[in-house]
């Protein structure tokens, strides 16, 4: 009698050991972006410890961004419409690129932009393009997060902007 209770307990704490697990990897997915959804909150979130720290941190995130969209661009067949990110990084240092973005995301407005939308951003605004332009594509970039995703129209944004800039 006494081990099939012991088992049973054994069971139930098994069980509930296997419920906790669950419930803690369900909080710590739930607070990290998926890829591709990384945003102004995400940028922000990267002021951790001392100025150095969150400059090294930033720096580290826009020189990945930069080498993940360079890679991208080399393996992906633009040829059937495929946007080229890379192209965003053009003509810009990582600071320039770091000092753009913490000037963009100070506007409350922009925080759901997501990161590399905001570079295109920050390149049209360095290339010195007719203010009126960039708001236009600013203005599309923030409907397109209130509507939802709509790779079609992101990728649309995308093309309009990469032909301003040429």
């Amino acid at each position: 009698m006494k081990i099939l209770t012991y088992m049973k307990a054994r069971k139930r704490l098994l069980l509930f050991a296997v419920i906790v697990l669950m419930c803690k990897c369900n909080i710590v997915s739930a607070q990290e972006p998926m890829v591709g959804s990384q945003n102004g909150i995400t940028w922000n979130k990267l002021v951790l410890g001392s100025g150095a720290e969150t400059l090294s941190r930033k720096t580290f995130y826009v020189d990945g961004m930069d080498n993940m969209s360079a890679f991208w661009s080399q393996h992906a067949d633009l040829r059937t419409g495929a946007v080229d990110y890379s192209e965003a990084f053009v003509g810009m240092n990582v600071g320039q690129i770091r000092e753009g973005l913490d000037s963009f995301y100070v506007d409350q407005k922009n925080l759901q932009i997501p990161i590399i939308d905001a570079v295109l951003i920050v390149r049209l605004q360095n290339a010195r393009v007719e203010n009126l332009e960039v708001e236009d594509i600013l203005r599309q970039f923030r409907e397109a997060t209130i509507n939802g995703p709509d790779p079609s129209r992101e990728k649309m944004i995308w093309k309009v902007a990469l032909k301003i800039l040429k």
